[in-house]
């Protein structure tokens, strides 16, 4: 797909700074309602922060206009019980479907070990898991940065 195609579909989508608006809240409700639900630990920061990427593979012409952000919502100390984990991903993908994600699907699966994927329709990717710790991310898929989004044209 040329430039000027890729540029176009990725105009269709909201700029990187309103998904990640949408992505972050959606992580705190996540993380709120599994401490004041679930009992799980507090959360504590991840102190690498945002980081970003171009788009690659799949909008490989739009160089600077498009960007791929990825968030750690930090680690939640100690493990959600084998026993909890089900209510766990269930209450997680209820806050994801709500949010544009599909239904979940298993990473690992294994006695203390446990990780779902779901995906939007932007490419983006937010795991959930719990081991060792409890963990919450989420990769975005391509979107135009708000100057690229604004200027309406590549």
């Amino acid at each position: 797909m040329p430039k000027s195609e890729q540029f176009t579909t990725l105009l269709q989508r909201p700029d990187i700074e309103q998904m990640q608006a949408r992505y972050l809240a959606m992580m705190e409700q996540i993380r709120s309602e599994l401490v004041s639900r679930l009992d799980v630990a507090e959360w504590q920061p991840d102190e690498g922060g945002v980081s970003g990427s171009g788009c690659g593979a799949d909008f490989p012409d739009v160089g600077a206009d498009g960007e791929v952000r990825r968030y750690s919502s930090g680690f939640s100390p100690g493990n959600i019980p084998d026993d909890k984990w089900p209510a766990a991903v269930e209450m997680v993908a209820d806050i994801a479907r709500a949010n544009g994600f599909a239904d979940p699907l298993v990473v690992v699966d294994r006695p203390g070990d446990h990780e779902v994927s779901m995906r939007d329709g932007y490419g983006a990717e937010l795991l959930f898991g719990t081991a060792r710790n409890t963990t919450l991310s989420v990769s975005t898929g391509c979107h135009l940065t708000s100057a690229a989004h604004q200027r309406g044209e590549p």
